[in-house]
């Protein structure tokens, strides 16, 4: 049963109350998320994925925004069935590996993340497209690097359109 406290015992109930709210810390920044990219012709992500849920991305631009706990969409790019097929969540913060001569300098920053849920079936670009909210993404559309930020109304878009495909690895 709850009850109003009046006079002091109200102002007193409330000042500790205060009190408490004063010394939570508040200061911690808000999810992002990413999009990821990946390409069949260099890297096969469902055999990777049934491998090992645990796995690093190179992760050359942003890298400074990026924080654990981040949502990652992973992107599938190319000419056969390009969309969002994973969705995996940063379990590190960036770090530089030495990479050796024949790698591909995006290889150097990298970012350990972890694949949460497969998105059965895939959202295909062509979804992704014709959606009034998502199809004015521009990633979504294609694009050139490995990975982008998701402005939050997208993100809450692809969140509600992904929410009944989602199956947890």
């Amino acid at each position: 049963m709850i009850r109003a406290l009046s006079g002091d015992a109200g102002h007193i109930v409330f000042a500790r109350l205060l009190g408490r709210l004063r010394k939570l810390d508040l200061s911690c920044e808000a999810m992002a998320d990413w999009i990821f990219q990946g390409n069949p012709r260099h890297y096969d992500l469902d055999a990777s994925v049934a491998s090992s849920r645990r796995q690093w991305w190179g992760t050359p631009r942003y890298r400074d925004r990026m924080s654990v706990g981040d949502r990652v969409w992973l992107q599938v790019v190319g000419p056969k069935d390009p969309g969002v097929y994973y969705v995996a969540t940063i379990v590190s913060q960036t770090y530089e590996h030495p990479v050796q001569p024949s790698d591909p300098a995006h290889f150097r920053w990298r970012t350990d993340i972890q694949f949460d849920y497969r998105i059965r079936p895939p959202l295909l670009r062509s979804e992704l497209v014709e959606d009034v909210q998502l199809g004015s993404f521009r990633p979504f559309r294609g694009f050139e690097g490995s990975n982008v930020p998701v402005p939050p109304e997208v993100a809450a878009a692809l969140a509600a359109r992904v929410a009944p495909r989602l199956e947890p690895l």
